[in-house]
């Protein structure tokens, strides 16, 4: 059991996640990691997630309202809560893929922030991912996003 996994136990009811929030809502904690998210980085989550299979069944209204419990989470309760929640929400298969995409839109502005360090560490650790898997990714999003 990890440091997270004794602080937030057990996830509100109200705070419970489909696979497709809980996706999304990594993503948004990431971004928010450093108290507030850039309209760039907003671009780029939308762009990123519309891309993904996941999402093929959404219309604007269902992002909508994602988006607003994903948001009503990482204000009231801050990006460590959201991240718990999703984590919570989120299927064995889209493990790696979630922290991928958090890692690469930490590294989407040229800048790792300490707290984007940190909510990077919480989800290898919440996510078990083995750490010479998470380095590799970090590795590869580290030379992705140079350019």
């Amino acid at each position: 059991m990890g440091l997270f996994d004794k602080i937030f136990k057990a996830v509100p009811e109200e705070d419970k996640l489909t696979k497709q929030e809980a996706f999304a809502g990594i993503a948004v904690a990431m971004a928010g990691a450093d108290g507030s998210i850039a309209e760039s980085e907003w671009d780029g989550i939308c762009n990123y997630l519309r891309r993904l299979r996941l999402y093929d069944n959404f219309a604007d209204a269902a992002f909508s309202k994602m988006f607003d419990k994903i948001f009503r989470i990482l204000k009231s309760k801050g990006a460590s809560a959201l991240v718990a929640s999703s984590i919570d929400g989120l299927p064995e298969d889209l493990k790696l893929t979630a922290f991928a995409c958090a890692v690469d839109i930490a590294l989407a502005d040229g800048v790792l922030e300490e707290e984007e360090k940190g909510i990077i560490s919480q989800l290898a650790d919440s996510l078990q991912i083995p750490e010479q898997t998470a380095v590799s990714i970090i590795e590869v999003l580290i030379i992705k996003n140079k350019a």
